[in-house]
Parts: structure tokens; sequence; C-alpha cells
């Protein structure tokens, strides 16, 4: 590592835990000698980046513009040294990954004996669940994860479009009749996923914008699929994923409901730790999923010019 390189490393892991002695334990050296590195790097800067007191540490101005390059510099390194690590070792080891239940079942647990085949060297562990999943916590190595992303330290690559829409089947819609307006599901059993932070909003989006409905339901639960079974046998209206239903639409045991809505936008994302933590393994399986999983998806592919709006 090269002077300047130990510098921002130093500098970076004194602001991150805003303790000299803290920043001098995770680089392995002394209080004194961290502080003469932030003090070196300042003096060949000419510029001070911290304000020092008895009690805690600050960045000034030229230090907050300083850190946000520094990470990102240390950041492109990191992610430099594994891509060229990646061409040259191969993937092995255990692969701790996580999935929701539906599009794991569906979508990577065929992909094991592909795994297997690829990558010798390499074994598998796969958890479904569609709780989230604190891959850090949790000692997780790669997540697959579907919807909107919050704000973290963690790194992710999007794989494809989410689309949402509305299904049931047609004894249902024989029985009950085919809504012709957002406002007509209120009159209309549906089917509730829970995981949902509020389960009976539905958001959809249409030819107006933004609508909100208020969703009444005999049947809900925190799976999936179990909604799409009962669409399915005719006990209401259901939010299914393009991923889930695209097959029971083309085999009309489903239809779609209100064509010209679907659910706010999502996406489906591969998570993993930050770049300096990522391993062969874990790129590999990234670069695997990028491969397979197309955008727009092939599930989406599959229904253009044989289901309304696609």
């Amino acid at each position: 590592m090269t002077t300047e390189t130990l510098e921002l490393v130093v500098f970076v892991s004194v602001v991150r835990h805003r303790s000299f002695a803290q920043a001098a334990a995770e680089q392995q050296l002394t209080p004194s000698g961290v502080s003469r590195i932030v003090t070196r790097l300042e003096e060949r800067l000419g510029a001070r980046l911290l304000q020092r007191t008895t009690r805690k540490l600050s960045l000034t101005d030229a230090g907050m513009i300083f850190h946000d390059r520094a990470r990102r510099i240390l950041s492109e390194l990191a992610e430099a040294e594994a891509e060229v690590s990646a061409n040259s070792q191969q993937a092995r080891g255990l692969l701790r990954m996580n999935a929701p239940v539906v599009f794991g079942r569906l979508y990577i647990a065929p992909l094991i004996e592909r795994i297997l085949s690829q990558f010798p060297a390499l074994s598998i562990e796969l958890t479904l669940t569609d709780r989230f999943v604190d891959i850090v916590e949790e000692g997780v190595d790669l997540a697959v994860r579907i919807g909107a992303l919050a704000d973290s330290e963690l790194r992710a690559r999007r794989l494809c479009d989410n689309r949402r829409i509305l299904v049931a089947s047609p004894a249902y819609l024989e029985r009950r009749g085919m809504p012709a307006a957002v406002s007509d599901l209120v009159d209309h059993d549906c089917l509730v996923f829970t995981a949902f932070h509020r389960p009976h909003d539905w958001q959809l989006v249409g030819p107006e914008g933004p609508v909100s409905v208020a969703a009444d339901s005999r049947v809900a639960s925190n799976n999936g699929e179990v909604l799409v079974d009962a669409a399915k046998q005719g006990h209401g209206i259901a939010m299914g994923a393009t991923f889930a239903v695209h097959a029971d639409l083309l085999a009309g045991k489903l239809v779609r409901v209100l064509p010209d809505y679907e659910f706010q936008s999502s996406a489906i994302f591969a998570i993993y730790p930050s770049a300096r933590q990522l391993s062969n393994k874990v790129r590999a399986m990234v670069d695997l999923l990028e491969n397979v999983i197309t955008d727009p998806p092939a599930w989406d592919a599959a229904l253009r010019g044989k289901i309304s709006g696609f």
C-alpha cells in the first residue's frame, strides 16, 4: 500500500469511527501513529480536514469534500482489485444466498445444477424467506431482493423490472363481473399480500397517474403463491407479479384485470456487501444472475402481444 493510499484509508477510518483510537485499532496502528498520518495528509493538502476537541471530531468543509472523494476512490480501487482477482482465481467455498420464497423457488433453485457444474469448487446454501434479511448481520453473501431499496452501505446490481398486475380467474369474473374502473374494486373480493407495509392500501398507476384503492379482503397471506392459487380457485382479485403469473395468464387460468393499471414500479436486485468484501464466489454468482435474468425478463417477453398491456 502506498503512502497516499494509507493516508486515505486512515482518514476514512477516523471519520467513520469519529475516533483516532478506534481507527487505530481497525488499522492495527497506534493512536499517535494515526494522528501523525492525518496531520501529514493535512500538511500535504494544505488544508485542515478535521476539527479536533477533547470530546469529539468533526469534519471541516474541506474535510467533507475530501472525505466524499476519498471514499469513492477507495471503493473504485477495491472494485478494480476484486475484478482482477475474479479473473485470475476460481470461485470456491460456501456461498450463502437468500431469495424471496416464490422467486427463489421458480428462478434461483433451478440454477443450482448449473452453479455446481460451472463452479466445481463452489458449494451453495440457499435460504428462501419473504422477511427482510440483514445480510451482514446474518452472514449472507448474496441476496435477491424485490422492491425499492433503502439507502445502505450495501451494493446492489439491478437485474430487471418487477411488474405487478391485477389478476383473477375467468370463473370469478363471470360470477362477479369484470371491473370497468379502479373504483369498482371496492365492490370485489381482493386477495391481500400482508408482507406489505400497508397491505390493504393498493397503490396503482394508470393513465391519470397514481391512484390508491382500499382493498377489502376475505383471504390474506404473507405468501404470494397462496394468493395466486386462491385467485385461480375463484376467490377474488389478486396482485400478481408477472414472474409468478405469466404461465397461468398464457394458459387462461388467470385473466388480467384493469389492464391499464399496474402496481407502482419496482425492480429485482442482487444485493451484496460492499466491494471491499466482495469475493470471487459472489462476483461469479452475480454475473451468472445477470446472464440468466435479462431486462426485460423472459417472463414479460412471453406475454408480449398475447396479454393486454405487454
